[in-house]
């Protein structure tokens, strides 16, 4: 009776076994190469997700701060206005008589012709060019604009000089450069050259802002 137990292996089987090892090496391999990938892009998107996370935290923030810190001028701002406005000599109206917030063409010239009529002038209507379309209206910084004037009346010397002094110290700032002088004593024609000034409204340049 022959033992088989004893007999040599088979050249094929060990074949089989180192083949079958590769393979599973290489499928190991594989999907450690997998996961590390994985793990890898789930950290960079975990890691900017946080990051996007914590910039709109910070905005959200200095948004808080800012508003906070609005509130507070505001009220500060008010109880000054407040304080401003019950006065005698110096009110909100008064304020923006003499500092408009709009460039306004047709407001000036009535301004000016009510002087006129003060003094005892004849004016005719015109307070120089209308720059009405290339105005400020509005600014992030609002600072006062220049308005240039050349104003045109008639009347007496004496009644000229009167205007001049009238609208020196009216109320709306005006500063006169120029002055000249045609005609006679008794009837003379006046070419001023001054400038004025408007402040246009402040734009608080509230808005939205998308975090990057």
């Amino acid at each position: 009776m022959n033992d088989k137990s004893n007999s040599p292996a088979k050249p094929g089987s060990k074949r089989e076994k180192i083949d079958k090892a590769n393979s599973t090496v290489f499928i190991a391999v594989a999907i450690a190469a997998v996961v590390v990938m994985f793990s890898a892009t789930s950290f960079k998107f975990l890691w900017s997700k946080m990051a996007y996370n914590s910039r709109v935290i910070s905005a959200k923030a200095k948004a808080r701060d800012d508003i906070k810190s609005n509130s507070t001028n505001l009220d500060t701002l008010s109880g000054q206005f407040s304080a401003l406005d019950s006065s005698a000599t110096t009110n909100s109206k008064m304020i923006l008589h003499a500092l408009p917030p709009i460039y306004d063409y047709p407001g000036l010239a009535t301004f000016v012709e009510s002087l006129a009529q003060q003094s005892g002038v004849s004016f005719p209507g015109s307070v120089g060019q209308d720059i009405s379309a290339s105005a400020v209206n509005t600014a992030t910084v609002s600072s006062p604009q220049e308005i240039p004037l050349n104003i045109e009346v008639n009347g007496s010397y004496d009644s000229i000089v009167q205007f001049i002094k009238n609208t020196e110290y009216s109320i709306r700032p005006i500063l006169i450069t120029n002055v000249e002088y045609t005609g006679t004593s008794n009837q003379l024609k006046a070419v001023i050259t001054a400038t004025t000034y408007y402040q246009p409204a402040r734009d608080l340049g509230v808005g939205k802002k998308e975090v990057q």
